[in-house]
């Protein structure tokens, strides 16, 4: 089998020397043949140049000097023109055309056989002049020509086979007509070399072929890889759903504008921009048409006309902007851009309304690294969202000190031991008509291990953003428990409700549970709720108010006047109480303000609910509103909060003060 494929192989490549060799298809092969010929024509000319001095020099003394002049002269101006052509009017092979480059490979082709004719015929001509040394000598010119121009034309085998056929077989003819042996065998021999380096030459030919295509496919390799790379930074520059800028281009537009404005002493700003209401599109109607509201805001941003804004896409419903100007110029520019996100958004036959929250800052000052600026831009916009949404901020480190301050509490506070930190104070509440305390309101007190007493409104915010406020009332709720234990039976005990806790069902449950084991009355339980708490979502809330009451707890509405108050809205609510606040007692040494104190007694009593007032500071206000009818009352005018320690201290007191009037008390003073 070895020897079989041997010999076919052997037989293939003797068939395929023998076939004449088409022309590459290849441009770029095309083109460089081009480039070698151009290198290699001017030497082939060269050496026509050299055999024709040379054929003068032989036969100068033989041949006739006019044959000799007219003849070698011909070949020599017509090869030192050709070579002067070739060296400075052919064009570069990086200036010529694919198809200009393949007319010039066919020409050289054919302009072989005049030339090798001529020199041929020429040689023969001279044969019949001279002696045998002129006539050897002559033969070698015309072999070392021969294989000279074989070697020029070797990247034009099309050229190269023709010199071979042209040349080598009329010589071979010529001599074995002459007849002479040694001729012959000189002959045999030029033609046997010749062909064999025909051979080799279409060898090298394949090699070049091979090696261009190489470096062609190569160069198309690394125009793809350079074209991939271009698209990955491009993908990598780019937000994929917006086209925008993505975050890494920001951070890079950022530091720019940094080094910019450091070495011309200005000044620009950075904004964070963020969707309000995005997230229910998202999830009511789906992330394609949410995906296609952020093009659209996108395309909003991208159209602002402002000076060398730089618009990107940070990610999730975020964007981001940088513009040179200071303060003033990004609060102009943050409300363009609220305007313009405020406008309705079209989307299939949907039309939403979101707006946004945007932060800004400044630099210089409001930092120098690209860092900084981001993260206060950050902490403006977290203060915008913390306080409602829609509107903007502008950083400072004042800002900065409470965001901080907000942040170490949420953290202290996930990390509490809720057991020893947290307690309950007790407040009395007073029947204005007996002076007697006939209830308390209890309330939560946090004292952190790091950071100490902490104001209830803070730590209650910040547990409700945490989403931990059911188990911190819970907790609340459970020392409760354990203290009420230590009051008089007759006396309720109220206690609030979050707004997070009152529509979440789960802590409403654990709530009437807690009271059913702990062994109390559920009638000496009053929660109260404020109105703002009932709005967030009004039917889950009424639902789980009717719960409490349908187990014998009393509900109390809170902060009465400070919210949505209105007589049809409160003869919806299932409510026990009112509970008016403080800010009503402030302005009771005014008419106008006792008048509408009168007003609300006035329809609580319409609507049979126990009103108690809140914050009363003095006794006047306490007799004044005792003469208004007034049932209930509070404040520091009657104790402070206290522990459950404290209580029978302050009851004691009270009770000696209660027996001792006034006038006896200045007597005893007195004396």
């Amino acid at each position: 089998m070895g020897k079989e494929h041997s010999a076919r192989t052997f037989y293939a490549q003797f068939l395929g020397f023998w076939r004449w060799p088409p022309y590459s298809d290849d441009p770029a092969v095309i083109i460089a043949q081009y480039a070698a010929l151009k290198r290699q024509i001017p030497l082939l000319y060269a050496v026509l140049i050299i055999t024709a001095c040379a054929i003068v020099l032989l036969y100068r003394n033989h041949a006739p000097d006019a044959v000799l002049t007219v003849a070698s002269g011909v070949f020599i101006v017509i090869s030192t023109a050709r070579m002067i052509h070739w060296l400075r009017l052919m064009p570069a092979a990086d200036a010529i055309t694919v198809e200009d480059a393949r007319k010039t490979l066919k020409r050289t082709t054919l302009a072989v056989i005049p030339i090798a004719i001529a020199y041929l015929g020429y040689a023969f001509f001279l044969d019949q002049f001279g002696g045998p040394f002129e006539q050897a000598a002559i033969a070698v010119c015309v072999v070392l020509t021969a294989i000279g121009c074989i070697f020029c034309l070797i990247h034009l085998p099309q050229a190269a086979r023709l010199v071979h056929l042209l040349i080598m077989l009329p010589y071979l003819v010529f001599h074995l007509s002459q007849g002479n042996a040694a001729f012959v065998l000189i002959a045999f021999n030029a033609a046997i070399v010749t062909t064999l380096m025909i051979r080799v030459s279409q060898n090298v030919f394949d090699g070049f072929v091979e090696l261009v295509t190489s470096q062609t496919q190569l160069a198309l390799q690394q125009q793809e890889t350079a074209r991939l790379a271009a698209e990955n930074r491009a993908l990598a520059m780019t937000d994929a759903l917006t086209g925008m800028p993505n975050r890494r281009v920001f951070l890079e537009q950022m530091e720019a504008a940094i080094a910019e404005s450091r070495d011309a002493g200005a000044s620009f700003f950075v904004g964070i921009i963020d969707l309000d209401r995005f997230k229910p599109v998202n999830d009511i109607y789906g992330h394609a048409v949410g995906d296609q509201l952020l093009v659209e805001v996108g395309e909003r941003l991208r159209s602002l006309d402002h000076e060398s804004l730089v618009v990107a896409r940070l990610g999730g419903d975020e964007f981001g902007i940088i513009a040179p100007g200071c303060e003033a110029e990004a609060s102009a520019l943050g409300e363009t851009i609220s305007k313009v996100l405020a406008r309705p958004f079209a989307i299939g036959d949907n039309v939403f309304a979101i707006g946004c929250s945007i932060g800004f800052t400044t630099f210089p000052d409001g930092g120098t690294s690209a860092a900084d600026l981001f993260h206060h831009a950050d902490y403006a916009l977290y203060n915008v969202k913390s306080n409602g949404r829609g509107g903007t901020c502008l950083f400072s480190y004042e800002l900065a000190k409470q965001l901080l301050t907000k942040t170490e509490m949420e953290t202290q506070l996930q990390i509490a031991d809720l057991d020893s930190e947290l307690s309950i104070h007790f407040q009395p509440i007073i029947s204005l008509s007996s002076g007697a305390v006939c209830g308390w309101e209890a309330l939560g007190r946090w004292e952190s291990a790091k950071l100490g007493k902490v104001v209830p409104g803070e730590f209650i915010e910040a547990a409700e953003r945490l989403n931990i406020m059911g188990t911190i009332t819970l907790s609340l709720f459970d020392k409760l428990l354990q203290d009420v234990k230590l009051l008089p039976q007759q006396q309720t005990i109220s206690f609030n409700l979050s707004a997070h806790d009152i529509v979440t069902s789960a802590t409403v449950d654990a709530l009437v549970a807690a009271i059913d084991n702990s062994g109390l009355a559920p009638g000496r339980f009053v929660f109260e709720i404020t109105e703002t708490a009932l709005m967030r979502d009004f039917a889950t809330a009424t639902r789980n108010i009717h719960r409490l009451r349908q187990h014998g707890i009393s509900i109390a509405l809170d902060d009465f006047g400070t919210g949505f108050s209105s007589l049809g809205y409160l003869n919806r609510l299932p409510i026990d109480k009112i509970k008016i606040d403080r800010s009503f007692v402030q302005d009771l040494d005014e008419a106008g303000g006792t008048r509408i104190l009168q007003a609300i007694l006035e329809m609580c009593r319409a609507l049979d609910l126990e009103c108690i007032i809140e914050g009363i500071e003095t006794e006047r206000q306490g007799s004044i509103l005792a003469d208004l009818g007034c049932q209930f009352a509070q404040g520091f005018h009657y104790a402070s909060p206290m522990t459950i320690k404290q209580v029978p201290a302050w009851m004691l007191r009270r009770d000696m003060a209660a027996t001792h009037p006034p006038i006896a008390m200045r007597s005893i003073g007195a004396s």
